[in-house]
């Protein structure tokens, strides 16, 4: 399973969570549509126990912090999360199209 998802790392892929996961793990993925099941994420890593995601823009939930920091992070999403995921082999996103926009990438609803 996880060799061939291997070949999209880097890439964009289309995610569907398991009910309940996104509003569950929301202060962690930060997603900009928590009610949304469905995100595009680009593809950081895989492994035998689930995928890597890229969030380019993750912030601090430090009260202390005005505005809060930013950071590059890479969240890890546990496979009895996804419900499936859709790789997209023969397509190249544009730097204007959805959901290529860097800014984006973190988690962007699918809707």
């Amino acid at each position: 399973m996880s060799h061939l998802m291997t070949e999209y790392v880097g890439k964009i892929v289309l995610v569907k969570f398991m009910p309940g996961y996104v509003e569950s793990a929301q202060s962690l993925i930060q997603p900009n549509d928590p009610a949304c099941s469905e995100y595009y994420v680009r593809l950081a890593g895989v492994e035998n126990a689930g995928i890597w995601v890229d969030n380019k823009e993750w912030q601090t939930q430090d009260f202390f912090s005005t505005p809060p920091d930013v950071y590059h992070a890479a969240i890890f999403i546990p496979w009895h999360q996804i419900e499936s995921l859709a790789a997209f082999p023969e397509r190249e996103f544009s730097h204007d199209e959805e959901p290529y926009r860097e800014r984006d990438i973190g988690f962007l609803a699918a809707k």
